[in-house]
């Protein structure tokens, strides 16, 4: 039994909600149990005054914290493991999750703030803050129904049906999918077939494919935290087009402005085929004219897509699989236009500040708009000549921090530049 204790001042605003529905019958089962507890009960004024002006001036009243602390005390001295949330604005915002940390507990006291709010030094007497929204009520009572009602269902017995709280709204970080019943055709609107079909898979599929489409045109924030397949992800970022990256060895500047060739890295192809592969990035392309070179990026990739390391490190194996080696840039085209029957798109990356740049928001919403291949370029050493930007449709803008120093690594701006593109926004 999970046993919520609500300190209010107004008692009779629960009376309804908690004496109906679902939270009535989970009182009468046993399955849990409310307590309201006036701060009234424990002033010492013959008025019973429990609020006051606040310091400072300004408008409104502040509850005082000499009856608020003594009901928080009484109620841990009878109740020592008590789970003590104070309902509040500033405090955290109360999700699916929080309700399903909070089912877990034995008791649990929800304090009400009214007026203009609680004196600040009550803070120190609870757990924790919590706030249903980024809305203003006239106090925590609502909000505290609110917790009752969404912790309550999560308890095993309080629903009919015990597996309704996992296909609801929020339970896996999307939104629930579309339902329907009776009649199968209401005013020329039908049931979807898939749904009258007995086929319990095709189902299933429909239901998860609406509940993310769902999430991505109205809760969007919420794909951050849920569970996607890489299908799923790049379904849900709205984005059409096939992006490769060619990590560009040749030709390449020295600090001397000098053309050269780079060393291939280790490093360099496992951190950009890793974030390529978590971004769904469709090629990760390794440039260089050297053959010693390639030999040595060949015998990376060999040793985790073929050797001890595709046994040792599966993950490792699926982001190596990413990388191709190639000449030059023009061979990176060749490929790019016989696997997607279309010349990319070249984006071209750099520190160096000036010219007329593309921003990240715009450059996704291409993606998003166009379905023709693109190559993001980046460079090593000290930048990408001027041949290379000179044969760039676009030229992204550069990465800034909030300092002078501007020296990311290639793998590091690698994995900004993918998550601004690419990540959920």
């Amino acid at each position: 039994m999970l046993n919520f204790t609500v300190v209010t001042l107004f008692p009779q605003m629960f009376e309804s909600p908690l004496g109906h529905s679902i939270l009535k019958k989970a009182q009468e089962k046993g399955l849990i149990s409310i307590r309201l507890v006036d701060p009234r009960d424990f002033t010492t004024d013959r008025h019973h005054v429990t609020d006051d002006y606040p310091y400072g001036g300004g408008q409104g009243m502040v509850m005082k914290p000499e009856p608020l602390v003594s009901a928080i005390e009484d109620i841990r001295a009878q109740n020592p493991k008590a789970r003590v949330v104070l309902l509040s604005p500033q405090g955290a915002v109360f999700t699916q999750e929080t309700a399903a940390e909070l089912a877990q507990k034995n008791d649990l006291v929800l304090v009400c703030g009214r007026y203009e709010g609680v004196d600040e030094r009550v803070k120190s007497f609870v757990d924790e803050e919590l706030s249903v929204g980024d809305f203003t009520l006239s106090g925590g009572e609502p909000a505290a129904i609110i917790v009752i009602d969404a912790v309550a269902r999560l308890i095993p017995g309080v629903l009919g049906n015990e597996k309704s709280a996992g296909d609801e709204s929020f339970s896996n970080g999307l939104l629930e999918y579309p339902q329907y019943t009776r009649p199968e055709e209401f005013r020329g609107m039908k049931v979807p077939e898939v749904l009258l079909s007995g086929d319990h898979e095709r189902i299933r599929q429909w239901r998860r494919e609406a509940s993310v489409r769902l999430t991505v045109d109205r809760r969007p924030d919420l794909l951050s935290k849920a569970t996607l397949t890489l299908e799923e992800k790049v379904n849900a970022s709205g984005i059409k087009a096939p992006i490769y990256v060619a990590l560009l060895h040749h030709p390449v500047y020295d600090k001397n402005g000098q053309v050269v060739t780079t060393a291939v890295t280790n490093m360099d192809i496992h951190d950009i085929a890793r974030s390529g592969r978590t971004y769904g990035i469709h090629g990760f392309y390794v440039v260089t004219p050297v053959k010693a070179l390639q030999k040595l990026a060949h015998k990376i990739i060999d040793h985790w897509e073929q050797g001890y390391g595709s046994q040792y490190n599966v993950t490792r194996k699926e982001a190596l699989a990413l990388v191709r080696i190639k000449n030059t840039l023009d061979d990176v085209l060749i490929d790019i236009e016989q696997e997607c029957r279309e010349k990319p798109l070249l984006v071209v990356t750099s520190a160096r500040p000036g010219g007329n740049r593309t921003s990240f928001a715009d450059l996704r919403d291409m993606l998003i708009m166009l379905t023709q291949p693109f190559l993001l370029i980046l460079g090593t050493g000290w930048g990408l000549t001027e041949a290379i930007f000179s044969r760039s449709d676009y030229i992204l803008e550069a990465i800034e921090g909030s300092t002078d120093y501007n020296h990311l690594s290639v793998r590091s701006a690698a994995a900004i530049v993918f998550d601004r593109l690419l990540g959920g926004q």
